[in-house]
């Protein structure tokens, strides 16, 4: 850790960050409510000088709990931070000024190769037309967000809750709450979210999703510039000015919120998330870290990434508990559940049942444990082992399902003879892959191997790389309920 760290640490912060969230909160809210409540549009007089002084309450809100404690030096401190160009080296000024341009590029690229339109990138070339316009441009992007906010949101805030949390934490804190002050935006006219992004659409989900994630960019970056405001300020105009001049689409925004997760993620992982400082030491096993970007499973460790609120994006766990057909008295098996993401929901569903749980590690299982009893569910059961061999008796589950676990199976032919024999004449066997997975099987592979096991195809759902295949198992009585029942 470094002394700087070590400073923030061993002493007793005197900023209060959570009388500083619930004033900001109140200064900022105060002045949206008139603009909102009479249907203002908030370009015009007086919304915009509410609306301005909306902006500006996580700054007006640190000075107040700054003069409150009439210390000096915690002033001299405050203001040398905005000021002092010094902390920031210049590696760090190149990460501030070039992250996001290069993150922007890459998202319209990527949405050009999926088939998106090129922007038009109006604002840019009217700037270009008249270059004078550029200055007074880039001063009102600073002066209504970056400035005001940052004074307090990195300013203020972030030394509190680091004198308390690890850096992660902190980020990711600060981050809720940064999210949560923008909100009021959506509900007054005039503003962009309000004409463009609107309330509880994909866009606003990814922009509400942004500050927590970017967050820790900006901790890790307050962090090695020795506690810099200004590079908390300056890194925020770089997100504005090159969004403003890099417009993206609803899906160009949803690609941007999964390469900022990415990056938050490696950042995590290479500096730690203790102080987010030390780029030579990180906080997982060099084999783990090498699991994880390759094949095999996740390790437990990381078990956060299959935690992640983005997975909703691709499966949300009402949508798999959907896909396979459960009844409240149904005997399940889930292989491979990781932290038990899908396995609330499914628990939930059988009341009168039993969901049971089989992962090959056993911290993995204990996480799930944590998670399930958390939600007050005690239809569970736990056990150990490799999914190759299924220490479970003949015809004993109606369901067995795998959400991207078959792949890293070591003999996928024995784990599916094995799944054909615990599950019940009729029963169903759903297999899901999800992208981004290095393991991902395509259907027609999956499908192939399970049929050779004597499996019967029922029905799939979504495409590609993103789906789930149901199978039966034959019933030599009669046909499939899940088949009847679709």
């Amino acid at each position: 850790m470094s002394k700087n760290m070590d400073g923030i640490r061993n002493r007793v912060s005197k900023a209060n960050p959570w009388r500083f969230f619930a004033l900001a909160l109140c200064i900022s809210w105060f002045f949206w409510m008139w603009i909102i409540l009479l249907g203002w549009n908030v370009w015009k007089f007086p919304a915009v000088l509410f609306g301005a002084l909306g902006l500006f309450g996580p700054a007006i809100a640190e000075i107040i709990l700054i003069s409150r404690t009439r210390d000096k030096e915690q002033w001299r401190d405050y203001w040398h931070r905005v000021f002092d160009i010094r902390r920031i080296n210049k590696k760090w000024f190149l990460v501030i000024l070039l992250t996001f341009p290069m993150l922007n590029a890459v998202t319209i690229l990527i949405g050009i190769l999926t088939g998106s339109p090129l922007p038009g990138f109006e604002t840019a070339k009217n700037l270009l037309s008249e270059p004078w316009r550029i200055l007074p441009f880039a001063i009102f992007i600073l002066i209504f967000g970056p400035l005001p906010e940052e004074l307090g949101w990195r300013g203020y805030a972030l030394d509190g809750l680091q004198a308390k949390y690890n850096a992660l934490i902190s980020s990711l804190i600060l981050g809720a709450v940064w999210a949560l002050w923008h909100v009021p935006l959506f509900f007054m006219k005039g503003t962009f979210q309000h004409e463009k992004l609107m309330f509880d659409t994909l866009n606003f989900w990814t922009y509400i999703l942004g500050p927590i994630i970017i967050s820790i960019l900006f901790t890790l970056i307050y962090n090695n510039t020795n506690r810099s405001t200004l590079s908390a300020i300056l890194f925020h105009f770089m997100i504005n000015f090159s969004g403003e001049l890099m417009p993206l689409t609803e899906q160009g925004r949803l690609y941007s919120t999964l390469l900022v997760f990415a990056l938050s993620l490696v950042v995590v992982l290479i500096y730690g998330k203790e102080t987010l400082t030390h780029p030579n030491s990180l906080w997982i096993d060099k084999e783990i870290l090498k699991c994880f970007l390759g094949k095999g499973a996740c390790p437990h460790q990381l078990s956060f990434v299959l935690d992640s609120p983005f997975r909703r994006f691709i499966l949300s766990p009402k949508k798999l508990a959907n896909r396979l057909h459960l009844k409240e008295n149904f005997n399940v098996l889930e292989i491979g559940p990781g932290p038990g993401y899908f396995s609330v929901e499914i628990a939930q569903r059988i009341p009168y049942g039993h969901l049971e749980l089989f992962d090959i590690q056993k911290k993995m299982l204990e996480k799930a444990r944590q998670k399930l009893e958390a939600a007050g569910l005690h239809n569970v059961g736990f056990t150990l082992g490799d999914a190759v061999n299924l220490p479970f008796g003949e015809n004993k589950f109606d369901i067995v399902f795998l959400v991207a676990v078959l792949g890293e199976v070591s003999n996928k032919e024995k784990c599916l003879s094995a799944i054909y024999k615990v599950l019940k004449p009729s029963g169903l066997l759903s297999i899901t892959e999800q992208p981004g997975d290095p393991d991902s099987m395509p259907m027609s592979v999956v499908c192939n191997l399970a049929e050779e096991q004597g499996f019967e195809f029922v029905e799939s759902y979504g495409k590609k790389k993103n789906y789930t295949a149901n199978f039966r198992k034959p019933d030599p009585i009669g046909k499939s309920k899940f088949k009847d029942e679709r």
